[in-house]
């Protein structure tokens, strides 16, 4: 396995990885296929429909590292359990050692709020299936509480432990009791609501808003104050543990135009909503709050990468130390009950700190190295191409039965396109390169590149031409033939992001950090290079573009909405309601439907008329790719979450999965990523490839038990009750 980090043009092709015991063929012919269970019936996750196996119960997988961004970690009230969001799982673990002690599983959609009670004997939970879950704390399922009509972003628990709200995307506040009955509904706030807390005595509950208000209710449904002050979405709003004070936050003014860019603040309030000092510190927006245990101290977490502790007074007291940069994105904290430390939750990551620093040796980190970038069809077959962090290009085939792996380069490969005629395939790197291969893991050619090419490459449909764009030089944009640099110019003021051919190849649609989209008209023998069009949408940078294969439409993905253009640059149709940039796009062959992956983890299908056809399972962590098969009968997609899917377009049903872990070779490099471990999966259940010995310290089996509360098992343990679960192997060790 060594060899593998130190050539970086070798290839492999394997139907499970390479073991330290040789190569391994695993043939579906040696075991029984599992029929998929209901998934209506079965426990929701990873894999979407679990074969019944008689006398085990419902079940489902878990991978024990960190998929998702940690978006809520909260601390039970006696301190010693620890329970955090990743994806659809609710994972607690114990705080000390860490270890995996229970995990919730009900949610159909990623879990985005937990909340303790506070006699921590129960815990809710609110997910993006606009539902509400109460368990016990023990694991034990209790109450769903329906009502709510969008996803659920908030639930709060009164101090008496015996009612709660919730409050979501619909606008609404929701009461609850303990028992599941429904109570009083609010619906004063006219916008999606965020974030919900009871005071300490039970009598107000804190609610903020999209449009920028903070509203105090009485628990009896009547209106209090309404709290002005802020200038962008309330984030998180949180009451001081003695209910001296209430804490809220934005996300700051986002820039449409020059100069009105306002930087987020934090604000204290009393009880009666009078306004108390302004914290200002963060440069982008403010994600989370936690008070410390006597009330004198918060902390506060930003989009900067900063996490800053402040007084009451408002005195910005330390700028905690958080180790290494690449690692400092900050979700969600919660300071524990009565010890000196916080969590913090972050990029595939669960860490303690004090205000001076790291806090103990204790913390969940992913590996590095298991971050999908980009996934590609072959136009031609049933091949798929996936690009990888860890410079990895591998290509599935048979139903994610069948892999080769080409190590293309020695750090992360951005971006991988086929060749029109499906026989080879182009990647870019973080390296500076730019080379072809064929489908057999062959180089055939490195192009000469000028520098940092970005995350997009483009083929003309006649595949004689190959564009890229340089992310850090001058926003430039490069026509390759035959591997030369046909021709050269600059595009955009800021950093082109994406780009693709027109269907005759002499026109080229890019979008940049400046916010452009241009039309550009190529040089040929008889025309010279011109720009056609200049389009602007006023919703920040254009980071994906994508041309119809008929050629009547352009699609571009912003921060917020997909949009639709005439190649004449007239507008057309606006796709909206995304909660953070689109950074993936592709047409189905015949121009009828348009799929977008997205940096808020959604997967979506939309017409030609600017209607979703269909919302499709998506990711736990940012989705950074989507391409359709060439009959458009499926979709695959990837993400940062490690995770590759096969889907139906017409059902929206997972046919097959891929789950990427990082293995314990470091490759030799500067940011020292790992290399990748690929166990493929069918929607039943049943490994369809990859070394079955990687499973036993990276994933577990969550089996239900009478009680409703969730088994943890090793896969050795759930194979020896589960027969056919591990495929027989076969072949000879070489």
């Amino acid at each position: 396995m060594k060899s593998l980090s130190r050539s970086w043009f070798f290839a492999i092709t394997v139907l499970t990885l390479l073991s330290p015991l040789g190569s391994r063929i695993a043939s579906a012919a040696d075991a029984a296929d599992w029929q998929p269970g209901d998934p209506a019936k079965g426990l929701p996750g990873l894999i979407p429909a679990p074969a019944e196996i008689p006398g085990l119960g419902r079940w489902q997988m878990m991978p024990l590292p960190l998929r998702g961004y940690i978006e809520m970690v909260a601390f039970s009230p006696d301190g010693k359990s620890i329970a955090f969001a990743d994806g659809g799982y609710v994972r607690i673990h114990n705080t000390f050692s860490m270890k995996l002690t229970g995990a919730l599983l009900g949610h159909n959609g990623n879990v985005r709020d937990i909340d303790w009670s506070p006699d921590g004997k129960w815990i809710a939970t609110a997910g993006e299936d606009s539902t509400v879950r109460i368990w016990k704390s023990t694991g034990e399922p209790g109450p769903i509480l329906k009502g709510h009509t969008a996803a659920v972003r908030a639930v709060a628990w009164n101090s008496d432990s015996q009612s709660l709200a919730s409050a979501g995307l619909d606008g609404t506040i929701r009461f609850w009791q303990t028992d599941g009955t429904p109570g009083i509904v609010i619906d004063g706030h006219n916008a999606p609501v965020h974030t919900l807390d009871f005071s300490p005595d039970g009598k107000t509950l804190a609610a903020g808003d999209e449009n920028h208000l903070v509203r105090l209710w009485n628990v009896d449904g009547t209106a209090g104050p309404v709290l002005k002050g802020h200038l962008g979405a309330i984030t998180e709003v949180e009451w001081s543990r003695d209910g001296a004070w209430l804490a809220t936050c934005d996300t700051g003014r986002v820039p449409v135009l020059l100069g009105q860019a306002q930087e987020p603040t934090i604000r204290l309030w009393t009880p009666d909503g009078k306004p108390g000092p302004v914290l200002s510190g963060h440069s982008r927006s403010i994600n989370a709050i936690t008070w410390n245990p006597d009330s004198k101290k918060l902390v506060t977490a930003g989009e900067d990468r900063q996490v800053i502790v402040w007084d009451t007074d408002g005195n910005q007291l330390e700028v905690v130390d958080q180790g290494r940069k690449d690692r400092n994105d900050v979700f969600a904290l919660d300071w524990h009950p009565d010890k000196p430390f916080f969590a913090a939750g972050g990029r595939f990551s669960v860490r303690y700190f004090s205000p001076n620093g790291p806090f103990g040796p204790t913390k969940l980190i992913r590996l590095p190295g298991t971050k999908l970038e980009c996934i590609d069809w072959s136009p031609q077959d049933e091949t798929l191409a996936v690009a990888s962090r860890d410079g990895t290009v591998r290509i599935w085939s048979n139903g994610l039965r069948s892999e080769t792996i080409i190590v293309a380069h020695n750090r992360p490969t951005n971006y991988v396109r086929f060749h029109p005629d499906g026989k080879r395939l182009a990647t870019v790197s973080f390296d500076e390169s730019l080379r072809e291969w064929d489908t057999a893991g062959n180089l055939l050619q490195t192009h000469a590149v000028k520098g940092f090419i970005g995350r997009c490459i483009s083929w003309s449909q006649d595949g004689d031409l190959l564009a890229a764009c340089y992310r850090f030089n001058k926003g430039n944009c490069a026509v390759f033939r035959d591997g030369k640099d046909q021709e050269s110019f600059v595009m955009h003021n800021g950093q082109p992001l994406s780009l693709d051919f027109n269907p005759q190849g002499t026109q080229i649609v890019s979008g940049g950090g400046d916010g452009k989209i241009l039309l550009t008209r190529l040089t040929t023998d008889d025309t010279q290079r011109q720009t056609l069009a200049e389009l602007t949408a006023d919703d920040g940078d254009v980071d994906s573009v994508a041309w119809s294969p008929d050629g009547k439409w352009i699609a571009s993905g912003h921060d917020s909405s997909v949009r639709l253009w005439h190649p004449d640059g007239q507008a057309g149709p606006v796709m909206s309601g995304f909660e953070a940039a689109v950074m993936r796009l592709d047409w189905s062959p015949d121009s009828k439907m348009l799929a977008t992956g997205s940096w808020d983890t959604t997967v979506q299908l939309w017409n030609v008329n600017g209607e979703m056809i269909r919302k499709l399972p998506g990711h736990a962590a940012p989705c950074w790719g989507v391409s359709f098969s060439p009959d458009a009968s499926q979709l695959a997609t990837c993400g940062w979450d490690g995770v590759m899917r096969l889907l139906d377009t017409k059902t929206g049903e997972i046919q097959a999965l891929a789950i990427f872990v990082a293995d314990t070779e470091v490759i030799e490099n500067d940011i020292n990523e790992r290399r990748q471990a690929a166990v493929s999966f069918n929607r039943a259940g049943q490994v369809l490839s990859g070394d079955p010995q990687i499973l036993d310290a990276r994933f577990v089996y969550l089996v239900e038990q009478p009680s409703g509360a969730m088994k943890i098992l090793k896969p050795s343990e759930f194979f020896s009750q589960a027969p056919g679960a591990d495929l027989k192997t076969t072949g000879n060790d070489e």
